[in-house]
């Protein structure tokens, strides 16, 4: 026969273990931590090379180079006796126009002549000479190309001639024919006159000691920034450049660096040598499109900093039952960011939340998608803790998981658009381009936080101040 005082034993050891329970620390299955490889490919970009020379610049030097006396036939017996002595003097200006890739351009000349004949009958000898003066446009053209080696390769061409005042040459009352004259002056000139126009426009028009210098100086980091050690690096693969063009007196090759841009916050970016300058692709279009590739760590103490911040001594209630955050703490799990946080009061315990890292473009701020418990810890509520699963608890930690990215995103592309403005690579050779859209195009996880992948659309150009310009 059980005794009342055996009854209420009973109801004290039933409370006892009831709050006993309610007071045990539930253990749930932490996510292990593991991290993915960096297999992040940053996009390549394609920088503008735009070299311009005025037409009027290789104008005025081939005036100066191709001047006075041109031509000189100081003998009546030479070319089979031809009976004919010539002179030929520039007149005025060689004036240049051009299309497309072709220069075309006329060459006015002054011109003395003698002409007349001469015979032998009978042992004697019988002469006449005349002299006149003339004056004639010769006119040529040059097609100039860009070789996959940088070289300019030309071509020069005859295109006939325009008599300015047609020389009249009467020996006993015949007229001496002058388009032979024309002819010979045109033929005699075409080789020494084509080598003045190689040579003008080869010495201003030379773009490769320009491209190598840049080649040698892209090929190293960049310091845009000592202070914050930002470094712009570059890896560059190959040139593409499009025909030579010329358009409102301006003549401009265009060519293309193919290479993957990174900007880097911290020690200076390993470089090897750069190598010899690659050989040029020859097309229709160079492209013109740059994408900037940035990386921004953000340390897990950092993360941690900021979650423990806001919510380490936080309070969850739900009616009578309450929990409170003791700490809390972020890491990496397969992909994921799992947020880690220690409970006392209602439910003592620790609980993990999971989330896919993303980046909001609205206010520049690394936040987690898709936010929710964990598997395992989604069990354990279900069955212990449903007020706390239900409530409000998941939201109130979620309002946290949110860093701001504001102040690198402007440190590392405001820097990079102030640097791009005009950055001096060498003597006469200037890095200009602007940044614009920018957007985050991966995010990964390392065993020390989480590193942002960032580009930035735009353009970029590399610019020399020097070509198709003499000392």
């Amino acid at each position: 026969m059980r005794t009342p005082v055996f009854n209420l034993f009973k109801a004290v050891c039933a409370v006892l273990l009831l709050l006993t329970a309610s007071c045990a620390t539930v253990k749930i299955e932490k996510p292990a931590e593991s991290y993915l490889r960096d297999a992040v490919r940053p996009q390549p970009s394609i920088i503008g090379f735009t070299a311009e020379a005025r037409l009027a610049d290789i104008q005025a030097e081939l005036n100066r180079s191709f001047s006075g006396l041109v031509y000189e036939d100081n003998s009546l017996d030479d070319n089979g006796g031809d009976n004919l002595m010539v002179k030929a003097w520039k007149q005025g200006d060689i004036q240049l126009a051009m299309r497309d890739n072709t220069i075309i351009y006329r060459v006015p000349l002054r011109l003395w002549i003698k002409a007349g004949f001469k015979t032998t009958r009978l042992g004697i000898t019988l002469s006449d000479y005349r002299e006149a003066s003339g004056a004639l446009a010769l006119m040529f053209r040059t097609a100039v190309n860009l070789n996959p080696d940088w070289t300019l390769s030309t071509q020069t061409e005859t295109t006939g001639y325009e008599w300015l005042t047609e020389p009249v040459v009467k020996v006993a009352g015949i007229n001496v024919p002058v388009k032979f004259v024309a002819d010979l002056i045109l033929q005699k000139n075409l080789r020494t006159l084509s080598s003045a126009i190689d040579e003008s426009v080869k010495e201003y028009l030379d773009l490769k000691p320009y491209a190598l210098e840049a080649w040698k100086s892209l090929n190293q980091p960049l310091i845009l920034n000592e202070e914050y050690r930002v470094w712009l690096s570059m890896q560059p693969s190959g040139f593409f450049a499009t025909p030579i063009m010329a358009r409102d007196g301006v003549i401009r090759i265009r060519t293309g660096l193919q290479a993957v841009i990174e900007t880097q916050v911290g020690e200076k970016p390993a470089a090897g040598p750069p190598g010899p300058l690659p050989r040029l692709k020859i097309g229709d279009e160079a492209g013109e499109r740059v994408v900037i590739n940035a990386s921004v760590d953000i340390p897990f103490a950092e993360i941690n900093r900021q979650a423990s911040q806001y919510l380490s001594g936080q309070t969850f209630t739900q009616g009578k039952r309450s929990v409170k955050v003791e700490a809390v703490s972020i890491y990496g799990s397969n992909g994921k960011m799992v947020a880690e946080a220690k409970l006392s009061g209602s439910f003592r315990s620790t609980v993990y939340f999971k989330g896919i890292p993303a980046f909001d473009a609205t206010d520049s701020t690394l936040m987690l998608r898709d936010f929710d418990f964990d598997l395992a810890t989604r069990n354990v509520l279900v069955k212990s803790a449903a007020w706390l699963y239900q409530g409000g608890f998941r939201n109130m930690i979620a309002r946290q998981m949110v860093w701001p990215m504001a102040s690198e995103i402007r440190m590392i592309f405001g820097e990079a658009n102030r640097q791009l403005k005009n950055y001096r690579l060498a003597d006469g050779v200037f890095l200009r381009g602007q940044l614009e859209r920018l957007s985050v195009d991966d995010i990964l996880l390392t065993p020390d936080g989480v590193r942002p992948y960032l580009s930035a659309d735009g353009k970029i150009n590399v610019h020399f101040s020097s070509f198709g310009m003499k000392n």
